[in-house]
């Protein structure tokens, strides 16, 4: 397995690739008190560190790199950088509004316009509720992920509105001096966020980016026993065509199936079920550590 580390900002992340969260990847996951916790250390505690821990990434198809992992942490930061995109057109500072979709989305080596991160689970809402620099075009999808993504951006907006209203409802502030105050503020919540470190690690090959994604993380959300079969299932089932996924389609149709039966069951716990069916008594946690899932 080759791996290269490199130590980067996350402007030069932004700046420098196009990313997507692979078919194996886990949905958003990230609740309010996950985000709290990233702004605060990311943004409010302007006097602490700024490396924010690794992101593993392999080469994908046309030039992409895939994520292995970090996703929760480039999504947020992606959701931040969106919403000061926002509140900068809406003061009509339309320049360093531009300049920050910049890293949102921006055109490829064939001019067309692509969003920097790229994913399939909350498609459309990310790309359109989000990402897009414009009105949406689609109604919003009500699953479980489109909620927490939801959640984190109105936090995220909400922060943003107000370090604006801390200026604008301050009577000692000259109110022409207010709008300059205002622009300087969200100027510096951006490059708190583009100049946060982290290890930026890449391997070659897919089949490393799997691996590495069933090694215990101790950070973060702990992988949950659906997630490790997922990956499990589609790191063993290739794909035909790359066009065409089936075991991909094939999975999300079951997951898909159990989230909207009336039994109230959870995929993780229709699939702890489903073992037992056959197996000795075991644990999830136990289960989640069975050599089943490990590289073989």
């Amino acid at each position: 397995m080759k791996i290269t580390c490199i130590d980067k900002e996350i402007k030069d992340i932004l700046e420098t690739g196009y990313y997507i969260i692979p078919r194996f990847q886990r949905p958003y996951l990230w609740d309010r008190e996950n985000v709290e916790e990233f702004w605060n250390d990311a943004v409010a505690d302007t006097e602490g560190a700024h490396f924010i821990g690794s992101i593993v990434v392999y080469k994908a198809k046309e030039g992409k790199l895939g994520i292995v992992d970090g996703q929760q942490r480039l999504t947020t930061i992606t959701m931040i950088l969106c919403a000061l995109r926002n509140a900068l057109k809406q003061y009509e500072l339309s320049d360093l509004a531009h300049g920050i979709h910049h890293l949102v989305e921006r055109p490829d080596i064939t001019n067309r316009n692509q969003f920097v991160l790229q994913t399939e689970t909350s498609y459309p809402f990310l790309q359109e509720y989000i990402q897009k620099y414009g009105v949406p075009e689609t109604e919003p999808p009500t699953r479980q992920e489109e909620s927490l993504l939801r959640i984190a951006f109105n936090y995220m907006t909400s922060n943003v509105e107000d370090t604006i209203l801390s200026i604008t409802s301050n009577p000692s502030i000259p109110q022409k001096n207010k709008p300059i105050l205002i622009q300087k503020q969200l100027e510096q919540i951006r490059d708190r966020i583009l100049g946060l470190k982290l290890i930026f690690v890449e391997v070659d090959q897919e089949d490393d980016a799997y691996i590495i994604f069933e090694t215990p993380n101790t950070r973060g959300k702990d992988l949950r026993l659906s997630d490790l079969v997922k990956n499990h299932i589609t790191r063993l089932l290739k794909p035909k065509n790359v066009n065409v996924d089936i075991p991909k389609d094939k999975w999300n149709t079951m997951v898909s199936l159990i989230e909207q039966s009336s039994a109230d069951i959870s995929v993780d716990t229709f699939l702890h079920h489903l073992w037992l069916s056959k197996y000795e008594y075991t644990t999830v946690k136990k289960l989640c550590n069975t050599p089943t899932f490990s590289d073989q």
